[in-house]
């Protein structure tokens, strides 16, 4: 069991940082099409923070499939904020706030469609 948790922990972020890239490409080219700034950089920074970490993460899961003595329980859940949470949030926000700025003028389109449906119902 533990082989499959460490492959799922190897193969969840490079899924996830695939998705990254693919944001950053569809971003890129709706920026354009929109004339928008170049918020696709932002995605950029993202996969910086979320990939970097990983290889320090890996390092520590494979010691632990070692056998290797684990750090008292506080220094570990220092390591892994420090290693996994910190540069995750980062990413995450990095990506979230490119993704609303070019994405974000779908909420107007669905906004005005469902009020067309309303109007079109009434009559």
């Amino acid at each position: 069991m533990n082989y499959l948790s460490s492959t799922l922990y190897i193969i969840g972020p490079l899924a996830v940082g695939a998705l990254l890239i693919l944001l950053m490409v569809l971003g890129k080219r709706l920026g354009q099409a929109l004339e928008l700034p170049p918020y696709y950089k932002l995605y950029y920074v993202s996969i910086i923070f979320f990939l970097l970490p990983l290889p320090a993460a890996w390092v520590l899961l494979v010691t632990k499939a070692w056998g290797l003595p684990e750090p008292a329980l506080t220094t570990g859940l220092i390591i892994k904020i420090a290693v996994a949470s910190i540069p995750l949030t980062i990413a995450i926000t990095f990506a979230v706030f490119a993704t609303a700025k070019y994405w974000g003028w779908i909420w107007g389109e669905l906004g005005r469609s469902r009020r067309r449906d309303g109007e079109q119902d009434e009559a």
